[in-house]
């Protein structure tokens, strides 16, 4: 019996309720797509699923964006697509499972590289050929929030399930938060550990409302970026369950914290030795020649890790969101801050990016800093904290228009993904730019 059926099999007989299987293609930005098949039809699934090319390039909306050139000029042509093993768990519908896709190329016989994904295995692929095996670790942060909006139309923090107050207080680290909202973290731990995520518990964060979720180190970047995709659907089925909605945006409240996404990043060896540390235990020139490389390419890489116009009002220094390409050992204000470690566990925390950016991307630009890291010696890796650290773009226009013209960028991840990438944003900013808001009319309807 063959991989996939054997999973099948295995499945049925440990969640013999399941009557329904999800299956889940990512498109662009990383919103979950795909259709909702009987679990007596999953098995056939191996041979293969069609989906539209297009899906990729759907806009945050839903809708396909033209532009990229994917739809009405190609007559939407259909791509098979293939089950991602080890990927179908169960979901807290206890009625409905899922199952992860890839999308292949127009031949059907490789991965498309205009999905990210893909190009994440092919960086991976590259490295294991230089014996160098990245090792990551995600941090996830989203608020939960009430469901009835407040007099003016707007989001608002949720009431507390105990005390029945609405929350107002930043209360980082509070155990005692933490017990109010048991319920939900109870359903969400258990519902994590039958789907085998690979977490280590939530935290309340430092805004009324907000949690963090983290995963546990692991080798496997992919399936690391895999388990953040199921996690954030999961993190909405569990809130909904209990009352609450929730939401992944940067930043939903001009006033408090934004949402982020941190990676940790190490490179070990074949043998598992931690490739940042010299024989001696101090910091190699391979470890410089990273950081040199993730900093030199930092500017051109903003658009790819802050996806919307509500991206870029996450930065403020004042908020522990850099604004300037810099590193800095155990300072959280930098973008690439080094946590307190030993030589064995020596590593980089790239603090960019929200939480509204797609894993796969986030985890590319960082395999693409490790890639480009022989460009760069350890001498041109700038001091910690410096003064004169380059600014980073903190508008969605300014940053498209670096990407665009960026050639490093482009040594690393494929030319028709960027293009892709671009046309999908550029129609995005296009259509947020159209509108307006009760700001300018707030302002404008009388003084204009």
């Amino acid at each position: 019996m063959n991989g996939f059926k054997t999973e099948v099999k295995n499945f049925k007989q440990k969640w013999p309720e399941v009557r329904f299987v999800d299956l889940l293609f990512t498109d662009i930005n990383a919103t979950p797509r795909g259709k909702r098949i009987p679990i007596e039809a999953v098995e056939k699934i191996e041979k293969g699923v069609y989906l539209p090319l297009s899906t990729i390039s759907l806009s945050i909306e839903g809708n396909v964006v033209e532009e990229a050139g994917l739809g009405e000029a190609l007559g939407e042509p259909d791509h098979i697509c293939y089950p991602v093993p080890g990927t179908l768990t169960p979901t807290f519908n206890p009625e409905v499972a899922q199952v992860m896709l890839t999308m292949m190329d127009e031949s059907g016989t490789k991965p498309t590289e205009l999905s990210i994904r893909n190009v994440l295995m092919n960086q991976l692929e590259q490295l294991h050929q230089k014996g160098q095996y990245p090792v990551v670790a995600i941090e996830l942060e989203f608020y939960l929030l009430d469901k009835q909006r407040n007099a003016l139309g707007g989001i608002q923090p949720p009431l507390n399930p105990v005390h029945h107050d609405r929350e107002h207080r930043s209360d980082v680290y509070n155990v005692e938060n933490l017990d109010d909202y048991s319920g939900f973290l109870r359903d969400l731990n258990d519902t994590a550990v039958q789907q085998g995520l690979n977490t280590s518990g939530a935290l309340s964060e430092s805004a009324p409302g907000q949690f963090e979720i983290n995963f546990n180190h692991q080798q496997d970047v992919v399936d690391a970026c895999d388990q953040v995709i199921l996690a954030k659907r999961l993190i909405r089925q569990v809130a909904h369950a209990h009352g609450f909605d929730v939401t992944f945006m940067a930043k939903p409240f001009a006033e408090e914290a934004g949402n982020g996404k941190h990676i940790h990043l190490s490179v070990v060896d074949q043998a598992g030795n931690n490739l940042f540390s010299d024989p001696q235990g101090e910091a190699s020139p391979f470890y410089y020649q990273t950081l040199a490389a993730m900093l030199a390419m930092m500017p051109d890489s903003m658009a790819l890790l802050c996806p919307s116009v509500n991206s870029y009002r996450r930065f403020s220094a004042s908020m522990y969101t850099p604004t300037h390409a810099n590193w800095g050992e155990n300072h959280r204000g930098v973008a690439l801050r080094i946590p307190m470690s030993d030589s064995h566990n020596r590593r980089i925390e790239h603090r960019i990016a929200g939480a509204d950016v797609n894993p796969y991307i986030l985890a590319s630009v960082i395999l693409a800093g490790l890639l480009a890291s022989e460009r760069f010696t350890f001498e041109q890796c700038p001091r910690q904290l410096t003064d004169n650290a380059v600014a980073l773009p903190l508008r969605m226009p300014d940053a498209l228009i670096k990407l665009a013209s960026s050639e490093l960028m482009s040594m690393y991840l494929p030319k028709p993904f960027i293009s892709l990438y671009l046309a999908c944003k550029q129609r995005e900013l296009a259509d947020f730019e159209k509108a307006v808001t009760p700001l300018e009319v707030d302002w404008m309807l009388h003084s204009a």
